[in-house]
């Protein structure tokens, strides 16, 4: 699902760059250039999780759990792209301009019809990057539905959720809207003033934000390419179906992790009411059924263990400490 919102975001930013280049080059606003570098990383960056969303998809053997975290490893190197291509150059730029007029090397001096051009570039850009975001909040709506996920808000899901290229597509159209804000702003501000180290300031505002977002989107995704644990609602469904399960007498540990958005790797250690090979393994099946009922949106890899309840030696059944 979330390819839809890769594949919108990806059509939107070529169209945004193109404009953003040639008002760059036309205008020599620092403003836009930061706005077109942003533009073109955004590309690069959505062409690298669809290059991640096909690898994730094959299994080897040296794989075994297959390479589901291609995704991740995707999105954390589209938040290494936003940081030094995006935040770097742009920030970069825009403080050689702002040296450059601070010692007279560059004329504070305006050309109003350029600068009205690069405005009305933005307000085209916004409309875009709008689309882009709608349609990526549509389908992050659409998947706390689908999973009955009790999520409050949009920063809240983005949060928790394991789609990475949602996540990533999210942050992206996110930052461009507030970069264009920073953008207009300050080419507005050069307009009113006629100097031109507003636009400048506000180049360097552009640079800024990618910086922070790239950082935020880079913990993010480093989260969950080490590997993060199931909401604690999951948790609870996954316990009340084991525990619900005929011959099941105590769950005596459970860990689960996400090995990509719907694929579950989930390990159980059950007591169950008689230790005989044959009544376990039957018991057994039922446990898996019972989980994949539960939650039937996920694919789940099981690995079900019957032992003893030992108190002394159980470590503590999965919690979450994401709320």
């Amino acid at each position: 699902m979330a390819n839809n919102s890769v594949k919108t975001a990806l059509l939107a930013n070529v169209g945004v760059a193109v404009a953003k280049g040639l008002a760059a080059a036309f205008t020599g606003s620092s403003a836009m250039l930061s706005e077109s570098v942003h533009s073109v990383a955004d590309c690069a960056n959505e062409l690298v999780l669809m290059v991640g969303d096909k690898v994730a998809r094959r299994f080897d053997t040296r794989h075994p759990f297959g390479l589901y975290r291609a995704k991740y490893l995707a999105s954390f190197l589209v938040a290494t792209l936003l940081f030094f291509v995006g935040g770097w150059f742009s920030a970069s730029q825009s403080v050689e301009k702002l040296t450059g007029l601070a010692n007279g090397s560059v004329a504070h001096t305006i050309e109003p019809v350029e600068l009205l051009a690069s405005l009305a570039v933005i307000i085209v850009s916004a409309l875009m990057e709008g689309y882009g975001l709608h349609t990526s909040i549509r389908e992050a709506r659409e998947r706390m539905k689908r999973l009955d996920l009790n999520i409050s808000n949009l920063f809240v899901f983005w949060r928790r959720t394991k789609s990475a290229e949602l996540a990533s597509v999210m942050m992206e159209d996110t930052l461009a809207l507030v970069g264009l804000v920073f953008a207009g702003a300050g080419i507005g501000v050069a307009l009113l003033t006629g100097d031109e180290l507003w636009d400048a300031v506000g180049g360097l505002c552009v640079g800024v934000v990618l910086i922070v977002g790239a950082l935020a989107l880079g913990f993010k995704s480093g989260s969950l390419l080490i590997g993060e644990s199931l909401d604690q609602q999951m948790v609870d469904r996954i316990r009340s179906a084991v525990e619900g399960t005929p011959g099941v007498e105590r769950l005596i540990n459970m860990q689960a992790m996400h090995m990509a958005e719907d694929d579950i790797l989930l390990c159980l250690k059950v007591q169950t009411s008689k230790l005989d090979r044959d009544f376990d393994v039957e018991t057994v099946n039922k446990i898996e059924a019972a989980v994949r009922a539960a939650l039937p949106f996920y694919r789940f890899e099981i690995y079900v263990e019957p032992d003893l309840y030992r108190p002394a030696k159980q470590p503590e059944a999965l919690t979450d400490n994401q709320e």
